[in-house]
């Protein structure tokens, strides 16, 4: 737009004087970077800032012009106002406008990337944490359960203890394919949070019951589950850990002397949503949106800002509703694999 207006402009200049140096000098300061700001917006698309940071570039570059030409009207008005000759407004004002729209589209480009790198740093630092928390706390006790029934093994020995011959070694084993299942969705999940994972069609419905199982066992609560046979979602291994940790997140901070869960698995024609119910304190309304956010600082929002996070990387969302008559439900909306859909 402002390539035409400085172009038109000029062709005028030049039928009028009948000269063409001069509007052609003037086409080159004020037509070049206008064509700049095109091959910009060109440039900007192919880049990796996301969409609302591309939007925020074209704000900054709003912004710019119009400040530029605000100030540089402002000077041509005092001119005026002091009686002074002012013999082309119009080519300044196009220079100053294209001058800002420059300024702009590099400063909101250096914020937008600004944005990106912080962005990747707190996701790098989530999943350091993720890592973390992962060996200290769930490998930790996978492998005291190990170790606890390799001791008992050898102290009955020969002892005549049938039972504990028999169970220990298959506890063993369980518990070994718990911690080896750990490693590598915790591979998985870090090489989802940094960009690196590939996405691909996994059963929710298996994911959960496994999941609600080892709660079930874990914690010694009832948990009830509602799903279909099957709900193919577009996720990878890395999705047991958002149901893992919304049923942990259920039952380590349930206060009731009677704490209840309940797990279902709704589909619909594209999506497909996990919903996670408990009767537990609830999340006032003011906490909802900082819990899910890994910036907020709090310590418990670490398990549920990581779900947030890995939901978002599947393309899917992440709601938290109240629970009648108390309690919160997670609802987890994710996309239906489209190789199932009909």
């Amino acid at each position: 737009m402002l390539f035409l207006i400085a172009v038109v402009h000029h062709a005028t200049e030049f039928y009028a004087l009948n000269e063409l140096v001069g509007p052609l000098v003037a086409v080159l300061l004020d037509g070049l970077p206008a064509l700049g700001l095109v091959y910009a917006g060109y440039w900007l698309a192919g880049t990796d800032l996301p969409p609302e940071g591309r939007w925020r570039v074209f704000i900054w570059c709003l912004v710019g012009a119009s400040l530029f030409v605000a100030v540089m009207g402002l000077s041509l008005l005092v001119r005026a106002f002091e009686g002074r000759v002012i013999g082309e407004a119009l080519f300044p004002l196009l220079i100053a406008a294209e001058a800002g729209g420059i300024a702009g589209v590099i400063a909101g480009y250096y914020t937008g990337r600004a944005r990106v790198e912080t962005r990747r740093a707190q996701t790098m630092s989530n999943t350091l944490g993720f890592v973390n928390s992962l060996i200290r706390h769930d490998l930790r006790n996978d492998l005291s359960v190990i170790q606890g029934h390799a001791d008992l093994i050898e102290t009955s020995t020969g002892s005549g203890d049938t039972e504990t011959e028999f169970d220990s070694p298959s506890i063993i084993a369980e518990k070994t394919d718990e911690a080896l299942t750990r490693i590598d969705t915790t591979g998985t999940v870090a090489n989802t949070l940094t960009g690196d994972a590939d996405i691909e069609r996994v059963d929710l419905v298996a994911i959960t019951a496994e999941m609600a199982t080892r709660i079930k066992n874990t914690y010694d609560l009832p948990v009830t589950i509602d799903t279909p046979d099957r709900a193919p979602v577009t996720a990878n291994a890395g999705l047991r850990s958002v149901v893992d940790n919304l049923l942990e997140n259920a039952v380590e901070h349930n206060d009731t002397d009677d704490p209840r869960i309940h797990v279902a698995v709704e589909m619909n024609t594209e999506t497909v949503r996990l919903i996670v119910a408990d009767n537990g304190p609830g999340i006032p309304d003011e906490q909802k949106e900082q819990i899910l956010d890994s910036q907020s600082g709090k310590e418990s929002s670490g398990g549920l800002s990581l779900v947030q996070i890995l939901v978002e990387e599947y393309g899917g969302k992440v709601l938290i509703e109240n629970n009648d008559p108390r309690g919160s439900i997670f609802t987890v909306e994710l996309s239906r694999s489209d190789t199932e859909q009909q």
